[in-house]
């Protein structure tokens, strides 16, 4: 049991690689330039296209998911499963679903301006994937501190 502990958190380090790869192709087009989501983000923001306050923030902290990605990085090398899988789940969730949102509306070929698939469908596999890891690694986790039961009684030795 002690071998596959250490799987799930592997499995979570594996799927943020995938995530911030797919952050860096291509996700929008605009006639023949294609943009990955930081350069379109930038662009948004710089632009006012959104009046929310809500939408600004959050293409301003955009920028921030290789470097939160890379923190949970090293609380998973450095055996804060716990700690390491709880960020990794929420940056999954909140990164996976602009990716959804965006593999959603890539359907479109036709026009000038469009949404490339290929970057939104790597980060929204990677979210997968790291959402997996960091779930396994809390059902593992808990797993552990239930002692074991015998199978005549059903009580502990």
């Amino acid at each position: 049991m002690t071998g596959f502990r250490r799987v799930p958190p592997w499995v979570a380090a594996s799927g943020l690689v995938i995530l911030v790869l797919g952050t860096f192709l291509p996700w929008f087009r605009s006639g023949s330039i294609e943009r990955h989501s930081y350069q379109a983000a930038d662009s948004a923001g710089r632009l006012a296209f959104f009046d929310n306050a809500f939408v600004r923030a959050a293409l301003h902290i955009w920028v921030a998911v290789p470097l939160v990605s890379t923190v949970c990085l090293g609380l998973l090398a450095l055996g804060f499963a716990r700690a390491g899988a709880t960020i990794t789940a929420l940056l999954a969730i909140s990164v996976g679903t602009v990716a959804l949102l965006a593999t959603v509306r890539s359907g479109d070929e036709g026009g000038l301006l469009g949404i490339s698939p290929a970057g939104p469908v790597t980060t929204l596999a990677g979210a997968g994937v790291a959402l997996a890891g960091a779930l396994g690694t809390f059902a593992v986790r808990a797993g552990r501190n239930h002692p074991p039961t015998t199978a005549r009684t059903g009580d502990h030795p």
